[in-house]
């Protein structure tokens, strides 16, 4: 059915707020007049209703345009968009905050960030986000102008947040995600105990655990360089005879193992 400058119906008493859609231009707010015996509201263009307090009187308005939802070969004439009389009651968003330019994480983690709509009189603060690459991180809404970012894999992605009456005011969050962290619980050395002569040397080896640990870096020092001296490999030399101490000492934690020296002569 065509759009029409008349009314297609009488006016009922259900009236209903709607949010504004951008293919209606500046003819905002706008009403819907509802049909209370229609029951298959199979083809309305519009959603994001809110109902209008009681005290609202459906013979104020001015009709403006009027469209058939309902599906069928003979919609009912029931649906009627019309324009309050006092349109400079809606106030436009302006603009849009976002309490965080940018967020890092980890995979597997989330973290929350929360939107303002400005002006605070705004008529609709509604927000919706997007991610620039869901596989790196998702957002969702909850319910009250924040959203958690969820980061699912190691990466950059920037969630855009729109307003829902302009889509063209927007800000950004940027997301930085790093591969999951796998923290080190401990350390071993192959060899708690080493012995050899003046000119000799052994070899230490540290094993970092658990073995999927993320950083498996390790220093190894001497109590007595002069006596065993050690090298960044856990290689040892025997200097001169006396005893010493080597220890292995993880960058993650500083977890250490020790291996007791003796040399002789």
């Amino acid at each position: 059915m065509p759009i029409t400058n008349e009314p297609l119906g009488p006016v009922h008493t259900t009236v209903k707020l709607v949010t504004p859609v951008k293919d209606l231009g500046d003819q905002i707010p706008k009403y819907l007049i509802e049909d209370p015996d229609a029951t298959e509201a199979t083809q309305t263009r519009y959603n994001s209703l809110q109902e209008v307090g009681d005290d609202f009187d459906p013979d104020s308005l001015v009709y403006l345009h009027a469209q058939a939802v309902f599906g069928g070969p003979n919609p009912p004439e029931a649906i009627l968009v019309v324009k309050a009389v006092a349109e400079n009651s809606f106030v436009s968003p302006t603009s849009i905050n976002v309490d965080q330019s940018s967020v890092t994480g980890t995979v597997g983690g989330t973290t929350k960030v929360t939107t303002t709509v400005l002006p605070a009189t705004a008529t609709d603060k509604s927000v919706s986000a997007v991610s620039g690459d869901t596989k790196v991180a998702s957002v969702s809404p909850n319910g009250d102008g924040s959203f958690t970012i969820a980061f699912k894999s190691a990466g950059n992605s920037t969630i855009t947040f729109q307003t829902g009456v302009n889509d063209e005011i927007t800000t950004t969050t940027h997301v930085s995600v790093a591969a999951a962290v796998t923290k080190v619980t401990g350390v071993k050395l192959d060899k708690t105990t080493l012995s050899g002569k003046v000119g000799g040397n052994d070899q230490l080896t540290a094993n970092v655990q658990p073995s999927g640990a993320t950083n498996q870096g390790v220093l190894f020092s001497s109590s007595d360089d002069t006596v065993a001296a050690v090298d960044n490999t856990g290689k040892v030399t025997y200097v001169k005879a006396g005893t010493a101490v080597i220890t292995a000492t993880t960058e993650d934690g500083g977890f250490t193992a020790t291996s007791n020296v003796t040399v002789s002569a």
